[in-house]
């Protein structure tokens, strides 16, 4: 009897090999480096790493799809697209962690490998192909948010956020993990592909499903029951309404690069996971999941909208600004098709212009020992820092919806998708909250131009980094808005996989 070792596909995981050494060098840098040495070569050491990554990705895109690692890693351009989206965010939230961490002092040995490891846990959450690797991504990744959420020990604050997302992301991944377990004591296998085989979905990129139950002969009420607590547990993640309570104390709590950083590549993470697994897994039950997801969806956009309305502070604002953003994203996944998937996509690239921009601008006003996170701080920015100002008007009006950018051409492909899968009340439901919320992004303008400042505040020079990602994304959010195209047809190739 011999032994024979398994054939290992490296090559599609390399991205994640990279990311994995970037960690490793990180720390071994930390532990050479001279206490003068400052914090510039591991911030640039994360951010070469996060480039070489992205650029294997983007090599690997004309590769064939397939799986590997006994099926349960797809490398497709599905996990292609959100592999360079989520190394895009990493290497924003660095050059944001590298102003904030200079100007509170704090140490950054152990940022730089934890971020470089949470973005590990995103990708893996993307490439997932078994049910098993999309809890290892989600625990992974949120291991290192717990610590990264209180880094800032010197403020109370993060540390009870940290403590208050600890907590609530446990029992998170209790409901995660009980719903596979129920899915594979239903099905026999949590391979996606099998499940959905089981069920009765065309076969794609699957293996031999051994041990797979026949079609027709799954417990469908313990099925049903399993996909329930999957949706409990992605969607803490993904901040949707009921399962959001700890988004807006987190993000207010956590230093802000943290908070973009959550706000754009965590969710992007949730909803990956959330679409591969509902479009390749439970395609077959689309009517019974739709139901139940359009309801949340409805929800969720109406709870952020309205709660957001009576904010003070622009990152608990932000924060309910998100929770309705998942909400919309989830609209394109109750539309259960092609365009609502590549709709989706073209959402999160556009979502994270916009949120990182506006972050940015935060992280630019703020001092240190004080963040100046409310929204009265903004009042008169027009007349101390006019390019600020007008970046964050352009962002406001993006997350509005206000044409021309990407924040209308993305409802639109949203609501669009909705439209054709025949959820009209949905699409209108989106619509109605996208107009109500125009209200408290059109209040952060008005105090920027039409209010005085109430202080003489000292006008400092931006840190040129944050400053450059800012006009880079203000760009972005209204070539996007005015050529959506390219990005569109990207999306459309790496959606190939729904049916």
């Amino acid at each position: 009897m011999t032994f024979a070792l398994p054939a290992l596909d490296w090559w599609a995981i390399a991205p994640m090999l990279v990311l994995v050494l970037t960690g490793c060098a990180t720390l071994v840098a930390e532990l050479v480096r001279g206490d003068d040495a400052g914090r510039a070569p591991l911030a640039w050491l994360t951010v070469a790493g996060a480039s070489v990554s992205g650029g294997i990705a983007l090599g690997q895109w004309d590769d064939p799809a397939r799986l590997a690692f006994s099926d349960m890693v797809s490398s497709d351009r599905f996990t292609l697209f959100f592999t360079v989206l989520f190394l895009v965010v990493t290497c924003v939230t660095v050059l944001f962690a590298f102003e904030q961490l200079r100007r509170e002092d704090f140490h950054p040995g152990e940022f730089y490998p934890l971020l470089a490891f949470s973005t590990i846990g995103m990708v893996l959450m993307a490439a997932a192909a078994d049910l098993v690797i999309t809890f290892i991504g989600v625990e992974l990744l949120s291991i290192c948010l717990y610590i990264l959420v209180g880094f800032s020990r010197r403020r109370r604050e993060p540390e009870e956020s940290a403590i208050k997302y600890l907590l609530l992301g446990s029992f998170a991944s209790a409901f995660l993990l009980y719903g596979i377990a129920l899915v594979y004591g239903s099905t026999g296998t949590t391979s996606l592909a099998c499940v959905g085989r089981a069920l009765g979905a065309p076969g794609g990129l699957v293996g031999a499903c051994e041990g797979a139950v026949a079609t027709g002969s799954v417990a469908t009420g313990m099925l049903l029951a399993g996909i329930g607590l999957l949706v409990v547990g992605l969607g803490f993640k993904a901040a949707l309404v009921p399962f959001h309570s700890w988004a807006p104390d987190v993000y207010e709590g956590a230093p802000t690069a943290i908070t973009a950083f959550m706000s754009v590549g965590v969710k992007a993470a949730a909803f990956a996971a959330l679409l591969r697994v509902f479009l390749v897994a439970f395609p077959t039950l689309a009517p019974d999941w739709s139901v139940l997801l359009a309801v949340v969806a409805t929800v969720t956009m109406v709870t952020g909208n309205t709660v957001a309305l009576f904010q003070r502070n622009i990152k608990r604002m932000l924060g309910y600004s998100s929770i309705a953003h998942a909400g919309y994203l989830l609209v394109a996944i109750v539309a259960a098709s092609h365009a609502g998937a590549a709709s989706l996509l073209f959402y999160a690239v556009g979502y994270a212009a916009m949120n990182l921009g506006a972050f940015a601008i935060v992280v630019v006003l703020g001092r240190a020992g004080e963040e100046r996170v409310a929204i009265s701080d903004y009042a008169g920015l027009s007349q101390r820092q006019p390019l600020l100002a007008a970046l964050m008007a352009t962002f406001m009006f993006a997350l509005a919806g206000v044409p021309p950018t990407v924040g209308f051409v993305g409802k639109f492909y949203v609501f669009s998708a909705a439209v054709d899968a025949g959820y009209v009340w949905l699409a209108l439901a989106g619509l109605a909250s996208s107009v109500a919320s125009a209200y408290y992004y059109l209040r952060v303008v008005y105090q920027m131009y039409m209010v005085d400042p109430k202080e003489v505040v000292a006008s400092h020079s931006p840190h040129r980094w944050v400053s450059l990602v800012a006009t880079v994304a203000g760009f972005a959010v209204i070539a996007l808005g005015v050529f959506p195209g390219g990005i569109i047809g990207v999306a459309t190739a790496s959606t190939s996989f729904v049916r």
